[in-house]
């Protein structure tokens, strides 16, 4: 099966309006899964009578199922296809928030949100595969840049989403509406999501192991370069998200309300540039894009780590650093996953899971280093994007160099 060459959004696109809107609440599925929960976490401890620090593993594990599990899903869907996957990821999920409703111990609870990160895991990861299989490389990377935009409001809602169901209801409303939201997922998917996966996949995925194919895939030397990109990238902007409240609020004074509006427009900047990446993709591969978007890597690099050395306390320049940092996540993000997608179309579904994988990985890694190294004034924060922006400069530069080499030699040897 040959991805269509359509055009999202135009006169003559083979993705329905429904099915933007599906895959849109896919790609939230698990950003609400955890913004939501967080305002009801003291809560849950004392009806459940832990301490915060116990309550706290409830996220951890939820981290954990999402890493882990995509490696499982992403080959699963390549063999079984992506509609089950998707279709079997959210039964998981909302079973999952249903147990979290009515759970009467802290060991179901954690088992019940183990069970949803599967689930969020299966349908994420299923969904992005699902993308390329439809689309060709450019109109993906518009696409998921059009998902982005939507998911860029999704950390502004879920946590007031959350406080008005805590108040109304209690913590375990919280579940209950994602158990909702599931229900309301799946139905849309048995009407709208037909299977996408081709039968060059299936083939491909019938030979081999999953591990055989994650030992394919990481020894072409492009996709290791766009996974080092996109971890790097997703580094810094977990560390940001660990962070910056600590940084921020403790360290230079700023109040809840103040914090609260640096959030926000930094996720308009989000949403700003993801819109922007939709127009330039008109005219331009995800691969040039991302080739200019290095070099403002680089250079963002620079800024961050002069805030970890001689510029370190200047309240201004971190924040407009932060309102550039969003910017370039979203361009990065978005395009090395089309990109990396693209590179074997037959295995996207493992594809899409280490991807995924690496990313949440190396995302809590960091995000974990930079709170080892926190100052007052934020310099070992700004060392830690500083550093990860440099190697995510770098791995782009190196999968820019790759492709040309290739080219070359295909030009040699037609």
């Amino acid at each position: 099966m040959t991805p269509p060459q359509t055009s999202i959004g135009g006169s003559g696109t083979g993705v329905s309006i429904w099915l933007v809107v599906l895959l849109a609440a896919f790609g939230a599925i698990a950003p609400l899964a955890i913004d939501m929960y967080l305002p009801g976490i003291p809560a849950m401890a004392e009806d459940l009578s832990v301490s915060a620090n116990d309550a706290g593993i409830s996220v951890s594990i939820f981290f954990i199922g999402m890493a882990v599990g995509q490696l499982v899903a992403g080959p699963l869907s390549d063999r079984l296809g992506r509609r089950p996957m998707i279709l079997g990821g959210l039964v998981f999920f909302l079973v999952g928030g249903v147990a979290a409703a009515f759970a009467q111990s802290f060991l179901l609870l954690l088992v019940a949100r183990l069970l949803q990160a599967l689930g969020a895991c299966s349908v994420t990861t299923c969904s992005r595969a699902a993308v390329r299989d439809m689309l060709e490389p450019r109109e993906a990377a518009r696409l998921f840049s059009l998902l982005a935009l939507i998911g860029g409001l999704v950390p502004l809602a879920a946590p007031v989403i959350g406080n008005g169901l805590l108040g109304l209801a209690g913590w375990r409303a919280m579940f209950v509406a994602m158990a909702v939201g599931g229900t309301l997922m799946l139905g849309l998917t048995l009407l709208v999501f037909d299977e996408s996966r081709s039968h060059a996949t299936l083939a491909q995925s019938r030979q081999e192991s999953p591990l055989r194919a994650y030992r394919a895939l990481l020894g072409q030397p492009v996709l290791f370069c766009i996974l080092l990109a996109g971890s790097f990238n997703s580094g810094s902007m977990f560390s940001y998200l660990a962070n910056s409240p600590v940084v921020l609020m403790e360290g230079y004074g700023l109040k809840p309300g103040a914090y609260t509006a640096v959030i926000t427009a930094n996720s308009l900047g989000l949403v700003l540039l993801s819109q922007c990446n939709r127009h330039w993709l008109k005219t331009h591969t995800p691969e040039k894009v991302l080739a200019v978007t290095s070099i403002a890597m680089a250079v963002l690099a620079l800024g961050f780590l002069l805030l970890a050395g001689p510029l370190s306390g200047l309240l201004p320049l971190w924040l407009g650093l932060l309102f550039c940092l969003l910017c370039c996540n979203t361009l990065v993000q978005v395009n090395a996953m089309a990109c990396a997608l693209a590179v074997d179309p037959v295995r996207s579904g493992s594809t899409a899971a280490l991807f995924g994988c690496a990313t949440f990985a190396c995302g809590a890694l960091l995000s974990w280093l930079a709170g080892q190294f926190y100052t007052p004034d934020g310099s070992g924060l700004a060392l830690v994007i500083g550093g990860a922006l440099l190697c995510c400069a770098a791995s782009l530069r190196m999968m820019r160099l790759l492709e040309a080499r290739e080219v070359s030699a295909s030009r040699k040897n037609p």
